[in-house]
């Protein structure tokens, strides 16, 4: 049997928006890493797919940016 799997990309809210920045932010202290730096910006990127995987929450999300950091 094929599976196949359709994610829909639903617009965040406030909310979520405002819990995806805290939880970069989290990690960028803990890491040592500026906001702006490149690094930064794959993390963010990283943050936004696992919160389309289905991941919504902070302590998920951060432990996953963990697992995956350098």
């Amino acid at each position: 049997m094929k599976h196949v799997y359709v994610f829909q990309n639903a617009p965040m809210c406030g909310e979520e928006l405002a819990m995806l920045q805290g939880t970069l932010k989290r990690w960028c202290d803990e890491q040592h890493v500026d906001l702006s730096s490149p690094q930064a910006e794959r993390a963010a990127v990283e943050l936004i797919d696992w919160f389309q995987f289905g991941l919504k929450h902070s302590d998920q999300l951060i432990e996953m940016l963990r697992r995956n950091s350098p």
